[in-house]
């Protein structure tokens, strides 16, 4: 989440073009998988890292307690963020925490917190009001909420964001009802989606989300079918990466065509551009050097994509796998030489037919080269 870094060179080495969506190539040779947090009761989801390394994490379908929180990366102690005061919400669900799914923390070192208001799963969970929280770090003071109102539909769900200072614009993932992504004006606070319903927002259902060989299906609910899930920036933030969580199709549009609200919305679709299939991955983040980090839901590995220059498609290989110690890998962020990991563990808690429980929510970290591209 935080700014990128350089892959492993000897990880980087070993590219192949993806014969399987499903099997990324395997490399034998992998960091160190490093416990940071355990958690017996906190709902794991989303992560930050700040640039002196406070952690930060969230839990959108937490009934009772913190949702979130920060962590001592010392000690491991655990504290609410900002303050216990935003442990409830009001009872029209809008301030102060209710659903907080996705963190960031932006080129100034400022924290964004992306409250859904409806969190992805369980599907059955209470529904609040969307609302994106801007922290000042320094003060731990709240400077800015934007709200979608009028914008998003109840039924809406917004997912992830990332933020793009040399723009002025946020761009947020919506999995609710066609898929769509949300373009946010930072300086005036209005937002309006875009690609509603398109086929690089819309999960294709024609392959089903697997947990080992049967479909996902949530608690009370139909297979899962989960649309504009994960985004990501390119380093030079001139591309904006995205994908649904359960199809295997990764997609990229430019920036500078989503900041144009003089195109027509099939004029912004044509310019959509397919990079091909791969690993059913949940959130993803991109570094310096352009390699994609996600992690493979449906196998429990993180894995690295890059994009061939020729032919515009995707290569993926397996980044680091550890059966049974990774689950649902799907929060990251970078910072102080780390690839930081949030398993959520889901695939063993919120599905009818979930996997056999093996552990609880972690934080996880990777260790990465020397020389990375890390702040």
């Amino acid at each position: 989440m935080p700014s990128r870094f350089r892959a492993a060179t000897c990880l980087l080495a070993i590219t192949v073009p993806i014969i399987a969506a499903s099997a990324p190539i395997h490399v034998p040779v992998a960091p160190a998988l490093e416990t940071v947090k355990a958690f017996e009761d906190f709902k794991l989801i989303g992560i930050a890292v700040s640039r002196d390394g406070r952690i930060f994490a969230s839990a959108p379908a937490a009934t009772v307690g913190d949702r979130v929180i920060e962590v001592d990366a010392r000690t491991s102690a655990v504290q609410s963020y900002p303050d216990e005061t935003w442990r409830k919400p009001d009872a029209d669900g809008r301030d102060p925490w209710f659903a907080p799914q996705a963190l960031w923390i932006d080129d100034a070192d400022d924290l964004w917190v992306l409250d859904s208001g409806r969190p992805t799963l369980p599907t059955s969970a209470p529904t609040g009001a969307p609302k994106l929280v801007r922290f000042d770090l320094g003060s731990n003071k709240a400077v800015r909420t934007y709200r979608f109102d009028g914008v998003v539909a109840p039924d809406d769900s917004l997912n992830d964001v990332r933020i793009d200072h040399r723009r002025g614009k946020a761009y947020l993932a919506n999995v609710g009802r066609q898929g769509s992504l949300v373009i946010l004006d930072l300086a005036s606070g209005t937002s309006r989606q875009v690609l509603v319903g398109d086929r690089s927002t819309q999960a294709d259902t024609s392959e089903p989300f697997l947990l080992g060989n049967e479909p996902a299906i949530p608690k009370g609910g139909q297979p899962m079918v989960v649309h504009a899930d994960g985004l990501t920036l390119s380093p030079d933030a001139e591309w904006l990466y995205y994908r649904t969580l359960t199809d295997h199709n990764y997609w990229r549009i430019r920036t500078a065509d989503l900041a144009n609200d003089r195109l027509s919305d099939h004029q912004l679709a044509e310019r959509t551009e397919f990079l091909g299939r791969g690993p059913v991955t949940g959130g993803i983040i991109m570094d310096a050097a352009g390699t994609l980090y996600g992690g493979d839901l449906e196998h429990g590995s993180i894995v690295a994509l890059t994009v061939d220059p020729v032919s515009g498609r995707l290569r993926s290989r397996i980044f680091i796998e550890a059966p049974g110690k990774l689950v649902w890998p799907d929060g990251f962020a970078i910072a102080g030489g780390y690839l930081y990991v949030a398993d959520a563990r889901l695939s063993e808690t919120v599905f009818e037919n979930s996997l056999p429980r093996r552990g609880v929510p972690t934080i996880f970290r990777i260790k990465l080269p020397t020389g990375s591209k890390t702040r």
